[in-house]
């Protein structure tokens, strides 16, 4: 009695597995799993990050292009607690029918070019595929490092030589 019991307890439990992949199959390759990925919430843009850097500029060659290189510092008064950090801005913008723009994970860099910055320590971008204010998405954060999004700089501590 028992082993009859186990055996349709088991052969019920498998029904109800092989149901509920062939389900999951079914979601996954249907047109509502992709509105499901594309619904995901892309974090919030914020700004603001020149109140806290005194240099900052975008690397216009090499294999930094387009990465903001800034040196940041939350206390002001105090030089030993400067940051110096790098942002792959190709993370933060994308190029949207060459319109320069912000984007999550937008990749801008592996098609806009002639990328520089207006002038030195300037928040302004300027490239072939059109302009952005830097200081409308690129925040510091806690730890003194520029970030878009979610995406933080490599960051290292500024050396301080105290005279």
């Amino acid at each position: 009695m028992t082993f009859a019991t186990t055996t349709t307890t088991t052969t019920t439990t498998t029904t109800i597995l092989a149901f509920l992949l062939s389900a999951v199959a079914i979601v996954t390759a249907s047109p509502l799993a992709d509105v499901a990925r594309q619904t995901t919430p892309v974090p919030q843009l914020r700004g603001g990050f020149t109140s806290s850097c005194d240099f900052y500029q975008v690397t216009n060659h090499g294999e930094a292009y387009g990465h903001l290189q800034a040196q940041c510092n939350l206390d002001p008064g105090n030089p030993a607690t400067e940051v110096a950090s790098t942002l792959d801005l190709s993370l933060c913008m994308g190029n949207y029918n060459d319109n320069l723009a912000w984007g999550y994970m937008g990749g801008a860099f592996a098609s806009c070019m002639g990328c520089s910055s207006r002038q030195f320590a300037t928040q302004y971008l300027d490239c072939d595929c059109g302009s952005v204010d830097l200081n409308v998405g690129i925040y510091v954060t806690s730890s003194g490092a520029v970030a878009c999004y979610d995406q933080v700089g490599l960051s290292y501590a500024v050396p301080y030589k105290k005279d």
